[in-house]
């Protein structure tokens, strides 16, 4: 089931192992359960922006904004504007299938 996409990502939940999975740009994460992915997604709309870039200023990263990502072994570095598309794409409930394919608009280059 197709939960959200966008023109770098989407969510949806594999019919085969009812695991939720994240793609975004070139990222992939798969997540157990609904709560999991919900927890996720309200961390990521609760990043404070200046905050973040104030307080990673000092790391040798280009981007500032660090996300964990499982037991923090590893990181998903984001610019502020990556950030803002990952937004859009992590809807906060996954209550039903939101995306109508025909209305989807997603800008793609052929190169």
């Amino acid at each position: 089931m197709l939960y959200n996409r966008t023109s770098n990502g989407s969510i949806f939940q594999c019919d085969s192992c009812s695991m939720i999975h994240l793609e975004f740009n070139n990222l992939n994460i798969n997540f157990s359960t609904k709560e999991k992915y919900q927890e996720f997604a309200a961390y990521v709309h609760e990043i404070n922006v200046s905050n973040s870039l104030h307080r990673n200023q000092h790391l040798p990263y280009e981007r500032k904004i660090v996300i964990p990502i499982g037991g923090g072994g590893c990181n998903f570095v984001l610019h502020p504007g990556e950030l803002e598309d990952l937004r859009r794409l992590c809807i906060r409930t996954l209550a039903q299938n939101i995306v109508r394919i025909p209305e989807l608009n997603i800008d793609y280059s052929l190169n």
